[in-house]
This record gives C-alpha cells, sequence and structure tokens, in this order.
C-alpha cells in the first residue's frame, strides 16, 4: 500500500505530464467550482430549518464532542454546527489549532494531547466529528487511541484517496493537491505521512461516514467504507464546501452523536424522518445507508 505522500506525486505527475488529462481537469475543476457555489443557498437553507431540527432530531445528555476542520479551514467553519450542537446537549469542543494546514506529526501529537484532556475533564470517550481532511484526522485518532474515542463521523472526508484511473476521478486533485504540496514542502519526510496509511482501514470503532455524490472537491468514491457491523455510509445531497451548514448533515450528525454507548446502531431509515429528509424530486432517496452502495450514473 503506497505512501499518502506518494500517491499524492503520482497525482501531480499525472496532472502535468498529460495534456488530454490535463484539459479534461480543468473542464472539471469549471465543474466542480460551479457545483460548490452552491454552498452559501445551503448556508441560507439553514436558517429557517434550525427551529425545526432543534425540535426533531434527538437531544444529547452532555457526551463530549470534539469537531476538526477540513483543509485550510479554522473552526471558525464549524462554529453554526458547534453551536447547534451544544444547544442539543453535547459538550462540544473545537479543535483549537487556527488554520488547518494538512496531515503533518506535530498537528497530530497535538490532537492527541488534546483528546487525552478532553478525556480527563469529561472522563468519559471523546466522539470524533470530521470535515473533509479534518475526517483523516478523527480515523488516525481512533486507530491510536480507541480507549479514548467514542465513534467517528467524517463529512466528505476522501480516506480512500488514490491516484486517478480516469478524468473523472481527479475531483480531489489538481488544483488541490499542488495547493497542499506548496503548503507542506516537507510532506515526503513528515513523521505521519511515512508508513500505512491506516486512516484508509475503517476505525475500531462505530464510524459513520456522510458523503455528497455531487461533491464538487472530493469524489465520493473516496469517502465510502467497506460496510461492517459498526461502519456505515450515508449519502446527502449537497456541496463539499457547504457540509458544515446543510441540514441534512446537522439532523444525521445529532441523531449518531445521541445513541448510547456501545449500542451504536446503524442510521434507521425506517422511522419518521425517512419522510423529511430522504425523497428528492426525482423519487431518489438522497439519504441512502450505504448497505446498498450508491453507483454512479456512469457505472
Amino acid at each position: 500500500m503506497e505512501p499518502f505522500n506518494t500517491r499524492i506525486l503520482i497525482t501531480l505527475t499525472h496532472y502535468k505530464k498529460h495534456n488530454s488529462m490535463a484539459e479534461q481537469m480543468h473542464k472539471m475543476t469549471l465543474m466542480s467550482a460551479l457545483m460548490e457555489l452552491r454552498a452559501p443557498l445551503e448556508a441560507l437553507s439553514l436558517l429557517p430549518t434550525l427551529p425545526l431540527l432543534r425540535r426533531l432530531a434527538p437531544k444529547g445528555q452532555g457526551q463530549p464532542v470534539l469537531i476538526i476542520p477540513g483543509f485550510l479551514a479554522t473552526d471558525n467553519s464549524t462554529y453554526i454546527l458547534r453551536r447547534y450542537l451544544k444547544r442539543q446537549g453535547f459538550n462540544v469542543h473545537g479543535w483549537d489549532m487556527g488554520r488547518n494546514p494538512g496531515l503533518r506529526d506535530d498537528i497530530y501529537q497535538k490532537l492527541e494531547e488534546r483528546i487525552v484532556e478532553l478525556y480527563g475533564q469529561h472522563q468519559e470517550k471523546i466522539s470524533l466529528v470530521g470535515w473533509s481532511l479534518g475526517g483523516l484526522y478523527a480515523r488516525i485518532l481512533a486507530h491510536r487511541l480507541p480507549e479514548y474515542i467514542r465513534q467517528v463521523i467524517t463529512l466528505g472526508s476522501p480516506f480512500n484517496l488514490a491516484h486517478p484511473k480516469s478524468a473523472s476521478e481527479v475531483d480531489v486533485s489538481g488544483p488541490i493537491l499542488k495547493m497542499y504540496e506548496r503548503l507542506n514542502p516537507n510532506i515526503a519526510s513528515d513523521a505521519l505521512m511515512n508508513g500505512e496509511p491506516i486512516w484508509e482501514i475503517p476505525p475500531p470503532v462505530p464510524s459513520t461516514s456522510i458523503y455528497s455524490e455531487s461533491d464538487g472537491i472530493a469524489a465520493w468514491r473516496y469517502c465510502v467504507d467497506p460496510i461492517n457491523l459498526q461502519t456505515e455510509n450515508l449519502r446527502i445531497s449537497g456541496s463539499h464546501t457547504g457540509m458544515t451548514h446543510n441540514p441534512m448533515i446537522y439532523y444525521a450528525v445529532a441523531e449518531r452523536l445521541s445513541q448510547a454507548e456501545n449500542k451504536w446502531q446503524p442510521f434507521d431509515l425506517n422511522r419518521f424522518h425517512r419522510f423529511i429528509f430522504l425523497r428528492a424530486a426525482n423519487g431518489e432517496a438522497t439519504f441512502v445507508n450505504s448497505q446498498h452502495p450508491a453507483t454512479s450514473p456512469s457505472e
């Protein structure tokens, strides 16, 4: 299994050397950018739905939660989500480390310290919610500190990133990976990046991956896990940059976090909320338990 830094360099090589792919990548970048223009509308749609979400979503009982922002994002990006979850009764914390520069060992070590600190403060396991690249940190923590972690929820996190097989699967590469490389010039020698990429392996704790097939940043194929007794994939409709303001995600995250420890069950599509969240205008379910994995229209 190739280290993550090798995959990044291979992807960049594909992007630079193959002109036809570069041209298609340029088109994909424009399409992805247009798809991400939905994010402000998603944020606006959240405001009128918050009162309803607060009434319908399950309540917490003080369970501690740590929310990790995505690449280049800060705690400001998850402020409304954290505030909502606090009002639902959860003990929610930001990561308190400024802007997320990417996967780096020095950042990871600080996250480990934060987890141990929160565990000591609450005297119970911590639930992790990671948006985008923040979800990779959450999965690493779950593997290395399973005795401290209650569950992991990822939002559009490309934890199965591999070099592209076709131009249609490089949504997460190109300009984004080039920026990542510029901001992390020592990536090849970073301690966290050497060795097996354990974030690709399903965590040893309950795990929920929330993804969107119309994600304009991270191709959905990179964001799903094999299904087992404590792993699930939930598909929503929406953009990548709007995930921290998506009403469906707010409901799902609160519902997942509210479960009693050691009594985790997959998201129940047979309850009443399926009629509120699950039907699109074309009749297709937009929030799917991927025990029957979603497929691409092109497949």
